[in-house]
Parts: structure tokens; sequence; C-alpha cells
């Protein structure tokens, strides 16, 4: 991995039950929390969006600008952000 991912985009990451990407909220269909041994174009994240298949890599994920509250903006992309689903007893 050449550039490394930020440590609060894997705490996103591996913590996300929905993604939010443009304005469509999903679940996830795949999640891989990458490691030192992943390549920047192994897929991290794919879900389904209005029955297209979108995915990301690591090197997307890498080259995304924060914007807070587990949103990024990936390049040529959009925004995605993580989100978890809370209970309240």
């Amino acid at each position: 991995m050449k550039k490394p991912l930020h440590s609060d985009i894997l705490v996103y990451l591996n913590r996300a039950d929905l993604v939010q990407f443009n304005d469509e909220l999903v679940r996830p269909d795949y999640i891989m929390i990458p490691d030192d041994d992943s390549r920047r174009d192994d897929i991290v994240l794919e879900c389904t969006v209005n029955g297209q298949s979108v995915d990301f890599t690591v090197e997307d994920l890498a080259n995304a600008e924060n914007l807070g509250d587990g949103g990024y903006l990936v390049k040529h992309r959009g925004v995605v952000r993580f989100l978890q689903v809370t209970s309240i007893h």
C-alpha cells in the first residue's frame, strides 16, 4: 500500500452498518478492512446503489478528503458517508 489510509476512515469503515453514497442510503454488500499487505487496487467496500454495483478501492479511500462525521469526498465518485445503526432501549 503506497499511501496509507487515515486511521479515522478505517474506524468508520469497520463500524459501518450503512453507507450513504451521493444521497442514497444502502447496506454494504462487502467490507474488507485493509492491512499492510493490501494493494491499492484491492476493493474495500462494495454496495448496490439503484441496482448498480459500486465499489471503492484502497486507493479511492486513501485519497478521499475527510468531510467530518464519517463523510469523505472520493475523487471522481462523490460523497460517501459511513453510518452506524443505534438501538434505544
